[in-house]
């Protein structure tokens, strides 16, 4: 009876407190060599550079349709890949990217603006011509060493304020891994 109660209590417990009833013996007790832990090899540290950009405002320039847009304004820059006078990512660094844009429909005009890889068009926004719409879009690409990305005005007209310090029309992106 003693080796079954046992047997129970070694069941019950932890396995890390589970001792095990040699059922040949006369009841002696011995604790249960646990195999050993897996090991996982910690993978290799990788260095990731931040790679952050932020720009506003939609120039004069690119506000009708069939135009890239150029921004007027510069939030942030940090690391390599916005180029401020094109108005156009850049990839230096491979990896995975967030992106994201907007932009408001003139009064009395639609628009169509797509955000641009390459030559390819990835994601859309629309603005209806009623009022003022805005529109906006992420997405997160994958990306190889020069590969560009950029908004580009398809249809239609964007809106901008009039105060230089403010705009409607944003393109923002930073680097995931």
């Amino acid at each position: 009876m003693f080796p079954l109660l046992l047997l129970i209590c070694a069941l019950a417990l932890p396995a890390s407190n589970a001792v095990s009833v040699d059922p040949s013996s006369s009841g002696l007790v011995s604790p249960v060599v646990a195999p050993p832990a897996f090991v996982a090899t910690p993978p290799v540290a990788r260095s990731i550079e931040p790679v952050i950009f932020s720009a506003i405002r939609a120039s004069d320039k690119s506000r009708k349709s069939n135009s890239k847009i150029f921004f007027d304004t510069t939030l942030s820059d940090v690391g390599f890949g916005w180029n401020v006078k094109s108005s156009e990512f850049v990839c230096f660094y491979p990896g995975s990217y967030f992106f994201t844009f907007t932009a408001v429909s003139d009064s009395g005009s639609h628009f169509k603006a797509a955000l641009m890889k390459n030559s390819e068009e990835v994601a859309t926004i629309w603005g209806e011509r009623v009022g003022y719409q805005s529109a906006s879009n992420t997405v997160i690409l994958n990306l190889e060493k020069n590969d560009r990305v950029f908004v580009n005005l398809k249809e239609g007209e964007i809106y901008e304020t009039s105060k230089a310090g403010r705009g409607y029309t944003t393109f923002s992106g930073f680097r995931l891994f």
